[in-house]
């Protein structure tokens, strides 16, 4: 659940810190706080998930060069923050006018406060709030679910009063459509030229979307609780739903074929499979695997991008991971799989669903070992990136491999051999060249990017690479060492074998 940026604003704890609103005044109406946390940590960007109002003492961020504070603050906008807040009172600094104008031309609202509050006082009253609000959603939701559970013991399935009821309880409309959008049931409604927000949940009868339901109401209702109650009443829905539209024989057969590609079955039961539910032998490809970042539900997020991005997937839910299945063209693969990813990527930007791309395989009878490694990816990738929320299978072959067959002893030889110097320095010193080195490596040995992403200014970053090279014998750039250096570091950063259960 969210509350409103503007109200935060408005509150007495807020109220005694004399915000001030210095940029992104235009997007504090329509700004939503979802949590509150504070930080001096530069680096926070990757740690936060979206729709936080973040506070800050500034010292670290005031030091910075604007270029710097340009960064940081571009980090925080592709990460959804809601607002930055800066305390200046006290420290006798002010918002540089290159600050504010880098927050202005991101998107991020950026609020001075000039009293002195303590950020507990703040994240408390705010966050209290916060999870005010989801207990009166999952109450109002849960009330519902009984009233629908309620009517459907004692009236069966129909589905005309079920969508009555929900529409009636919360004064919104409810449409409830098939799988191609048609409309299957509706109940409710509005003048036309209200302003409204909806919300859209699918309704599985099984491992199959056999409805979609669709609650749209005026502003003044508030999405999530809309989100809250699609979830909740999703499974009695699909009592009824089970009922009265069962699914086709098409859709069990790609259900079967789906668990079977999935379970690892053999060559012969997918092709007889394939036989059965219409899906060519003979076309290269891909398996991709979907999860959730938080609460979001998997199915309803990525199912939904899918269906519109790669209609003809094949999706297949096993537990907490959503799988689809893709067919290429025989000519020109490679392209269409790049252009696909593009679009997912671009699609998923934001939403709070992590996924992995297998490699494609000539075909689907060999679909299972594109499992096996959008698996691996999805274990080994990097953190959870909002902006990156797609990983190619290409874009960790290093990582694949260390989790295979360089865990343990061998790694720990290999990152003696080249790194042991380095490693022994960060130990006893306390520093972090290790981390240095690896952004340096993961940009091309572009000094000017390494830095950017490190938060340090260019000259700072020479003086380490120097320090760096003398205790790795010598710089690396044109020498066969780069590959295994890259190598090297990837293992010493991630010591423990990875338990990915291929």
């Amino acid at each position: 659940m969210v509350v409103k940026l503007s109200d935060v604003l408005e509150l007495e704890v807020m109220q005694r810190a004399s915000p001030l609103v210095r940029a992104g005044k235009a997007l504090i109406p329509a700004g939503t706080v979802r949590w509150v946390h504070s930080s001096e940590v530069l680096e926070i960007a990757p740690l936060l998930r979206g729709q936080e109002l973040l506070l800050s003492g500034g010292d670290a961020l005031l030091n910075l060069r604007p270029a710097a504070q340009h960064e940081y603050v571009r980090s925080l906008a592709a990460r959804h923050v809601t607002a930055l807040a800066i305390q200046t009172a006290g420290s006798g600094r002010s918002l540089s006018a290159e600050l504010v104008q880098a927050a202005e031309e991101v998107g991020l609202p950026l609020i001075e406060l000039r009293r002195v509050v303590p950020f507990v006082e703040i994240a408390e009253e705010v966050n209290r709030k916060v999870v005010a609000e989801h207990v009166t959603a999952l109450q109002t939701a849960d009330s519902l679910s009984q009233r629908l559970a309620e009517h459907l013991a004692t009236s069966g399935p129909t589905l005309s009063p079920l969508i009555e009821i929900v529409s009636q309880a919360l004064r919104i409309e409810v449409a409830l459509l098939d799988p191609s959008g048609s409309v299957l049931e509706f109940a409710g409604g509005f003048p036309p030229d209200s302003t409204s927000v909806n919300v859209e949940s699918d309704i599985f009868v099984g491992s199959l979307v056999s409805a979609r339901l669709r609650l749209q109401s005026r502003e003044d209702v508030p999405p999530e609780l809309l989100k809250t109650v699609g979830e909740r009443i999703g499974s009695i829905l699909a009592l009824a739903v089970s009922q009265q539209h069962r699914p086709t024989a098409q859709q069990i057969a790609h259900t079967g074929l789906m668990r079977a590609v999935v379970g690892g079955a053999g060559a012969s039961q997918i092709h007889e499979l394939c036989t059965g539910a219409g899906v060519s032998t003979v076309q290269p490809t891909c398996v991709m695997v979907f999860r959730r970042i938080g609460f979001t539900s998997v199915r309803g997020v990525a199912e939904k991008i899918l269906r519109t991005r790669c209609p003809e997937a094949l999706t297949y839910l096993d537990g907490e991971s959503l799988w689809a299945m893709v067919q290429l063209s025989v000519s020109g693969t490679r392209q269409e799989r790049r252009q696909m990813l593009e679009g997912l990527r671009a699609d998923l930007r934001g939403l709070a669903v992590a996924g992995a791309v297998g490699p494609t395989v000539a075909t689907v009878l060999h679909a299972h070992s594109s499992v096996v490694e959008a698996r691996l990816t999805q274990a080994v990738g990097a953190p959870d990136d909002l902006e990156s929320n797609l990983r190619d299978c290409e874009d960790f072959l290093l990582e694949r491999l260390a989790a295979r067959e360089l865990s343990g002893p061998v790694g720990g030889r290999i990152t003696q051999e080249l790194l042991g110097e380095l490693l022994d320095y960060d130990s006893r010193r306390g520093t972090r060249l290790l981390g240095t080195l690896d952004a340096w490596l993961i940009s091309g040995c572009n000094s000017a990017e390494a830095a950017r992403t490190l938060f340090i200014e260019r000259q700072t970053l020479h003086k380490r690479l120097r320090k760096i090279f003398e205790l790795i014998g010598g710089d690396p750039r044109g020498s066969a060492k780069l590959p295994g250096l890259f190598l090297a570091v990837h293992l010493a950063k991630n010591p423990s074998p990875i338990e990915v259960g291929v």
